[in-house]
């Protein structure tokens, strides 16, 4: 499985191209996938004194792909059903600007790919990476809680100021 992402767009995905903003329902056709669907509420009101309006209103759909379904994407949504992220968590092959994502593969290779097109990112901690023209995010496993040093999570989205504030 492989995903072009599309910087500022969206992405491509068995060539089928999903744009921010897409209506949930055509890209779930657009897809033709079964998916799961994992909306919810998160309740933060006991943290901010009562207040209702810090609760977060996740839309997202979750799929897997491939053998033994280890590819696993994440499809998140405005409250306008709108798309507005994409997050991998394994198994499929992620194209940018001709510099091919592998799963599985020590985060550094892919890091001096980067450096040698002169690609901007910050390392907001260690193993994580913060692309700020691409809106995009790269993490090893270690960054998640898990062993190593390989590429273990990629997260793209139409606006990522609330990684930058």
């Amino acid at each position: 499985m492989k995903i072009e992402y599309l910087p500022n767009l969206g992405f491509s995905f068995n060539s089928k191209n999903i744009e921010w903003g897409n209506d949930r329902d055509s890209v779930r056709k657009k897809l033709g996938n079964k998916y799961k669907v994992d909306d919810r509420i998160i309740d933060l009101s006991d943290i901010y004194d009562g207040d209702e309006s810090k609760n977060i209103n996740q839309k997202r759909d979750l799929y897997s792909f491939g053998i033994f379904k280890k590819g696993k994407m994440v499809l998140n949504y405005d409250e306008n059903n709108k798309i507005n992220e994409i997050e991998i968590h394994s198994g499929i092959d992620i194209s940018i600007n001709s510099i091919n994502l592998k799963f599985g593969i020590n985060i550094s290779n892919f890091i001096n790919e980067f450096k040698k097109n002169k690609i901007e990112f910050l390392e907001t901690e260690k193993g994580n990476y913060l692309f700020p023209k691409l809106k995009m995010v790269i993490a090893n496993s270690e960054s998640l809680g898990g062993n190593g040093n390989s590429l273990d999570y990629f997260y793209a989205s139409s606006d990522i100021s609330h990684l930058t504030e």
